[in-house]
């Protein structure tokens, strides 16, 4: 059970990390994340997304 409990919040700390390093940079990846993830990961911290929100804004404008 230990094993399952941490195999999970491994998994959930490389989808954060993807959310805020490699996601920005990419624009598919930026666009599943703003549509799908950021809703609820804005639940955890709003400064997750913070810099995929500037590279929409960077990207549109």
């Amino acid at each position: 059970m230990l094993r399952l409990i941490l195999a999970i919040a491994g998994v959930l700390g490389i989808f954060i990390l993807v959310a805020m390093t490699v996601a920005p940079s990419q624009p598919e990846l930026r666009g599943w994340y703003l549509a799908h993830a950021c809703g609820h990961l804005d639940r955890i911290s709003p400064d997750i997304c913070a810099a995929m929100r500037r590279a929409a804004e960077g990207h549109a404008g």
